[in-house]
C-alpha cells in the first residue's frame, strides 16, 4: 500500500491521478468504519498480557528460590556463560569490580567517581599521591610566601586503564600539571620554561638495532623505567628563578592556604621530557656510552669486548648484546639507577 495520496504513474498509464491514500483504502474496505476497531483490529487486554508474562516467568522458574544444586549448566543459560567458547575468557580473576572489556578511560575526576570502578580509581589516586610524597617530588609552601612574579598552575589526575595482551593489567592514575598554560620564555626572559625539545629515536634507528642484533645473534632485552620524568631534575630555565608552583588537583582535600612547589619535573610540564633525557644521558655518559651519528637517543658501548646497542623512546629501552652476562650487568645498573622493570626478551615495542 502506497503512502502518497495520488499515483505517480505517467499520464499514459491507466492509474494516473488515482487516489491511493491509506484513508481511501480503509473507506473502500468498510465505508462505515470510524476507527481501527471497526476494521477488525484487536489488541489483547492488559489482564491477558499480564497472565502471559507470569506464565513465561513460571516456565523459567521465576518467583522461586534458586537452588544451585538443582541447576545444570547444560539446561540453563546464565549471564556467566561465555558465548565465545571456553577458550575465550570474558573476565579474569584479576579484573576489579566494575571492569569489563569495553570499559573506557575516564576523562576527568567527576567521570571517574561516577564510574563502576570508582573504588579502584580512588585507590590508584591515593597510591599516586603517596608515591610522589615518598619520592620527594614536591613540598608544601604557604601561598602568602610567593612573590608577584611566581605563577601557580592548576593540576589534575589523568586516568588510564592499562591492558597487556588484551587483559586488564592495572588502573593507572597520574598527577599532571596543566602545562598548556605555561609559556616559553622569550628574549626578554619572561615565561615559564626555556626549551621543551627532547630527542627520541627514529623508527629507522630501531629497525637498525634489530637488524644488527639479528645479523650478529645478539640477545635483545626490553626495559621500562617507571615514572621516568620523576627521575629527572628541574632545568635552570623552569619557572621563575627555577621555582614552579601548582595547586592541588580537583576533589583532593588540601589546606587552601598552601600550594605545592615542584622539586622534580612532573607530567604535563613541557620541559619534563627534556629534563629526563638530560638526566638519562648523563648516566649513560658515565657508563662510557656514546651517541650514534645524529641520533641523540641511540648509544653504543663496548664492555669486555662485547658491543652493546641501546635505543630509548622516553622510558622504553631496547638493549642488544651478544654476551648475556655483559647485557645482564648493564641492564641491572640501568634499573638500579632508575627504578624500572625488566620486560624480558623483546616481543613488542611501542605497540608493534
Amino acid at each position: 500500500m502506497q503512502m502518497f495520496c495520488t499515483s505517480l504513474e505517467p499520464n499514459t498509464k491507466q492509474g494516473q491521478g488515482a487516489d491511493l491514500s491509506i484513508t481511501t483504502a480503509f473507506t473502500m474496505t468498510n465505508p462505515c468504519a470510524k476507527s481501527f476497531f471497526d476494521l477488525g483490529v484487536r489488541c489483547k487486554p492488559r489482564s491477558e498480557t499480564a497472565r502471559g508474562m507470569i506464565a513465561a516467568l513460571d516456565s523459567m522458574l521465576g518467583g522461586t528460590i534458586f537452588d544451585a544444586s538443582q541447576a545444570s549448566s547444560d539446561d540453563f543459560e546464565t549471564s556467566e556463560q561465555n558465548p565465545f567458547g571456553d577458550e575465550c575468557h570474558l573476565r579474569s580473576s584479576r579484573d576489579p569490580v566494575g571492569y569489563c572489556k569495553g570499559a573506557t578511560d575516564p576523562k576527568h575526576h567527576g567521570q571517574a567517581m561516577r564510574s563502576a570502578m570508582k573504588v579502584e580509581w580512588i585507590k590508584s589516586q591515593t597510591s599516586e599521591m603517596d608515591g610522589l610524597w615518598c619520592r620527594g617530588v614536591f613540598q608544601k609552601v604557604l601561598h602568602s610566601s610567593l612573590t608577584p612574579q611566581d605563577r601557580v598552575f592548576t593540576s589534575r589526575f589523568h586516568y588510564k586503564i592499562k591492558r597487556k595482551e588484551g587483559e586488564f593489567y592495572e588502573c593507572e592514575v597520574r598527577l599532571v600539571v596543566q602545562g598548556q598554560h605555561m609559556r616559553r620564555k622569550g628574549e626578554d626572559g619572561v615565561g615559564d620554561y626555556d626549551d621543551a625539545v627532547s630527542p627520541v629515536t627514529a623508527t629507522s634507528g630501531f629497525r637498525t638495532i634489530l637488524s644488527l642484533a639479528t645479523q650478529q645473534n645478539m640477545f635483545t632485552d626490553h626495559a621500562d623505567i617507571s615514572q621516568a620524568f620523576l627521575h629527572g631534575k628541574l632545568l635552570p630555565g623552569d619557572g621563575h628563578d627555577g621555582k614552579v608552583y601548582f595547586s592541588s588537583p580537583p576533589a583532593y582535600d588540601e589546606d587552601p592556604l598552601y600550594v605545592y612547589r615542584l622539586l622534580k619535573p612532573l607530567y604535563g610540564m613541557p620541559s619534563a621530557a627534556r629534563a629526563w633525557h638530560t638526566t638519562m644521558s648523563a648516566f649513560l655518559a658515565k657508563e662510557g656510552c656514546a651517541t650514534v651519528g645524529f641520533e641523540k637517543s641511540m648509544w653504543t658501548v663496548t664492555i669486555d669486548d662485547a658491543r652493546i646497542l641501546l635505543g630509548a623512546h622516553i622510558d622504553d629501552f631496547v638493549i642488544a648484546c651478544a654476551n648475556r652476562q655483559v647485557l645482564d650487568g648493564f641492564r641491572a645498573r640501568l634499573l638500579d639507577a632508575f627504578e624500572g622493570t625488566y620486560e624480558k626478551a623483546l616481543k613488542h615495542y611501542l605497540g608493534v
